[in-house]
């Protein structure tokens, strides 16, 4: 492993497993409380200077000093390490200044340095997104994964397709950085373990995060996959430069991940956001939660199915299964989409229970933007139109008068993109705020 994926990975790590050395928080006297504090200062200017040079590079050592506000000595000697650990590197002269005097060196960011695979595990499927420091996207690869196997045999196939997706496009596990993992099901306030996931019998309480940390030997990261799908959003989709906005994923579940003041909220205990447990019929048909008429029940996938084979003269292909679960909403959305009437009925019955829902999130939160992903988007506008009209009847003028509803950008990609920021924001962690990094768009890898 080279001395850059060594510092990268021992730095996240030691973040990983709360935040601080060992030792640190049990060494007593002055002398090593100073020493720790060193150290922490020493790991704040490194990660200043460098998130200055990734952000804002290429730049010349001068005009470090002058963003940073740190010395020129210790920018300097900031700087030559990271040359050594591969981190940054030095290109062509600089114009000299007007002024005349000697031309300046700048230095850019090496994206090359380490790799992150971002990962969505889905109910029944697998995408892993590889990509260089800077989230540009190297490799891409999707398939199938059903979680009702349970954790015992799924994770060890996760860690297998992680590691033939890195051998496949000759990426040097050594290389690997992290791994980020967006997953269906409320998320305990840690990101540790799901916490009763619903359709996902077997993985309450599962450590997953661990069991993936023992099989590949790297950081891992976790979090719910509509906040992914947010964060990916946010970061290099339909999202980018919008600070309030929600994300809402529709399929056999329905997920939303808010952003709040550009970072995604995720409440006291990290349940915010399950939108589809939103209760809409006090009396309506049973949810896998256990609660009755949540709005997964009656807009869901399922009971957009449902709803479709059961309609009068319905034209959806496989409309004569003998068991609904068999059926893929996506078989509806075509159908829908070639004028069946039951599909588009179906859909656009969906579309008005989730503007219902969506209204009391406008009146709640005051978000400029939803942006609606999932099979059930792929309908396009036979689901934006009712969502929209929902959403303007039940709700406040002067709030959903703002609120833009729209497709998000990044499709199947958006949730292992999501993952792919999750772990490079644990990497360059040492940033301010004022150093964040612009949003950007990210050409996906087919």
């Amino acid at each position: 492993m080279s001395n850059t994926v060594k510092h990268l990975v021992r730095q996240m790590r030691a973040r990983s497993d709360g935040g601080h050395g060992a030792g640190v928080g049990v060494t007593a006297g002055a002398t090593a409380t100073r020493g720790a504090g060193l150290r922490t200062m020493r790991e704040l200017n490194r990660g200043l200077v460098l998130n200055c040079i990734r952000t804002e590079g290429p730049l010349a050592r001068v005009a470090i000093a002058e963003r940073t506000r740190l010395s020129r000595t210790t920018v300097g000697s900031i700087v030559d390490a990271l040359l050594t650990d591969g981190l940054v590197r030095e290109g062509e002269l600089l114009s000299a200044a007007r002024s005349g005097g000697r031309k300046a060196t700048p230095l850019h960011f090496n994206a090359a340095a380490g790799v992150i695979l971002g990962v969505d595990l889905g109910r029944t499927h697998l995408t892993i997104i590889a990509a260089n420091l800077a989230a540009e996207p190297l490799a891409r690869q999707s398939g199938p994964l059903d979680t009702d196997a349970g954790p015992d045999i799924c994770l060890p196939r996760v860690a297998d397709a992680l590691r033939r997706c890195a051998a496949t496009h000759g990426i040097a596990w050594e290389t690997v950085v992290g791994v980020g993992l967006g997953i269906p099901g409320p998320m305990d306030g840690a990101l540790r373990t799901l916490v009763a996931p619903p359709r996902m019998p077997g993985w309450d309480r599962v450590d997953v995060r661990a069991a993936l940390r023992r099989a590949l030997r790297v950081p891992v990261y976790l979090d719910n996959d509509a906040n992914m799908g947010a964060l990916g959003e946010s970061r290099f989709g339909a999202g980018r430069g919008v600070a309030d906005f929600a994300y809402v994923k529709v399929g056999t579940g329905i997920g939303c991940g808010l952003v709040v003041n550009g970072a995604v909220y995720r409440g006291s205990q990290g349940f915010a956001g399950e939108l589809g447990h939103l209760t809409l019929d006090v009396d309506g048909p049973r949810c896998d939660c256990g609660n009755r008429g949540c709005l997964e029940a009656v807009a869901g996938a399922g009971a957009i199915v449902r709803a479709a084979l059961s309609g009068a003269g319905s034209s959806v292909e496989v409309a004569d299964v003998a068991d609904v679960a068999d059926v893929d909403v996506a078989n509806v959305v075509r159908a829908a989409r070639a004028g069946d009437a039951a599909s588009r009925e179906a859909i656009a019955r969906a579309g008005e229970r989730i503007g219902v829902a969506l209204a009391g999130l406008v009146n709640l939160v005051n978000p400029s933007l939803i942006l609606l992903d999932g099979g059930v988007a792929r309908a396009g506008e036979l689901l934006i139109a009712p969502v929209r009209a929902a959403i303007a009847a039940r709700s406040l003028a002067a709030a959903s008068a703002s609120a833009r509803i729209e497709l998000a950008a990044l499709g199947e990609s958006a949730i292992a993109l999501g993952a792919v920021a999750l772990v490079l924001d644990a990497v360059f962690a040492p940033a301010v705020a004022s150093l964040t990094p612009p949003p950007r768009r990210v050409a996906i890898v087919g």
